[in-house]
């Protein structure tokens, strides 16, 4: 079956929650569904020269540049529009064209569009189709008020998420099929169609965890421009830290990911900022134990997932250790406060053998419950039958 892939970022490499997820979607239905996959992408400026690291993957790949300064143009220009900035921040005749083009050129059997912005070129095509949310944005909007402080973001969340909600809603109706990340994000939308296809980790197989030594290592990673994130980071340096360093020389927190240089004038002692990471795996198995207090967001957290594929054990806010089926004691350690923070990393780091337990445990919630090889089965399903239902009309 041939498939025509509209994404809104070029899937490679994997190194962040949208490529890891639509890099493994893609190597799932070519290689274990036997798919022919046609991929039209936006991608910035020179992200064209990695097109060689997918071919393996994909039949063509069809490239529209897309700057920041476009984006922002989209955005002010959406605010007098109906659908919501993030549709209109990507709405580009360049990518009409493209789809119309690869539609023809390709004579695809299914569209698959991956993240709601794309839905404006899925749906011109009278093909049958499916579409990939992955998290509801009115949720993340919701859930984000409760947190947000910026006066932008709140003005933003504020304007567009009665826009968003009514938008998502809306176009589930266009779809065979809407795929979603979890089931919360499934419940808030109500709809029907919408199926559950939770995220994989980056690698799964236990790793050997790293000995403990006279210093420990705790730490976080991720993208730091993702405003949860950088919630989460600021509430550990700022909040949790200071009980730990004061007391414990011993131990140091690193701070690992893109955009983690904007706290490196706050760190303070005992804590390593790393801004880039050449080799996530490398990072991951040094550590000790990782420490998330991301409160909110959407989805699941891949930073948690990608941990325990790598035998470290976890500290979590309940938000993240309820999207990944977290149990306190069990797989991994929830904490809310600063203190419980405070008291259970260091809890962690006087009890090797916990730790070991929980990275073991989580390891197989892992294996049960997240693999890309599961999803891309429920994915591969869904195409199928989007198909032959459509072919019977």
């Amino acid at each position: 079956m041939k498939i025509l892939m509209l994404s809104p970022v070029f899937p490679y490499p994997p190194a962040d929650g949208d490529r890891i997820r639509i890099f493994n979607i893609i190597k799932e239905l070519a290689e274990k569904g036997g798919h022919r996959i046609h991929l039209v992408t936006f991608a910035a400026r020179g992200e064209e020269d990695k097109i060689s690291r997918i071919r393996k993957y994909v039949e063509s790949v069809d490239v529209v540049h897309i700057s920041k300064q476009a984006i922002i143009m989209n955005s002010l220009r959406g605010i007098f529009s109906p659908v919501p900035l993030n549709t209109a921040a990507y709405k580009s005749v360049k990518m009409e064209r493209a789809v119309e083009a690869a539609v023809k050129k390709y004579s695809p059997d299914i569209i698959f569009a991956y993240r709601l912005r794309m839905a404006q070129y899925a749906v011109k095509t009278g093909l049958p189709r499916v579409i990939d949310y992955v998290d509801s944005l009115a949720l993340f909007m919701k859930r984000s008020l409760a947190f947000e402080r910026h006066p932008g973001f709140l003005l933003y969340y504020g304007f567009d998420a009665p826009r968003v909600l009514e938008y998502e809603r809306k176009t589930a109706g266009e779809f065979s099929t809407v795929f979603i990340n979890s089931e919360d994000d499934r419940d808030f939308l109500g709809s029907t169609n919408i199926t559950v296809a939770p995220n994989g980790a980056a690698e799964n197989v236990l790793k050997k965890q790293k000995k403990q030594g006279a210093v420990v290592t705790a730490g976080l990673l991720g993208n730091f421009s993702y405003r949860p994130n950088f919630e989460a980071a600021n509430f550990l340096i700022k909040k949790v830290w200071k009980k730990i360093n004061d007391s414990d020389k011993n131990i140091r927190l690193v701070i690992a990911g893109k955009g983690s240089a904007r706290f490196a004038k706050s760190a303070g002692g005992g804590i390593v900022i790393k801004d880039y990471v050449p080799d996530i795996s490398a990072e991951l198995s040094g550590w000790d134990m990782a420490v998330i207090p991301v409160r909110y967001g959407a989805g699941r957290q891949n930073k948690l997932m990608d941990c325990w594929a790598r035998g470290v054990p976890v500290i979590a806010a309940p938000f993240a250790a309820s999207g990944v089926y977290g149990r306190d004691g069990y797989n991994l350690l929830t904490a809310s406060t600063p203190d419980e923070f405070a008291e259970k990393i260091t809890a962690l780091k006087k009890n090797a053998a916990l730790g070991k337990k929980l990275a073991a445990n989580g390891a197989a919630t892992l294996k049960k419950y997240f693999r890309w090889g599961g999803t891309g089965k429920i994915i591969n399903r869904a195409v199928l039958t989007a198909v032959k239902k459509f072919k019977k009309r």
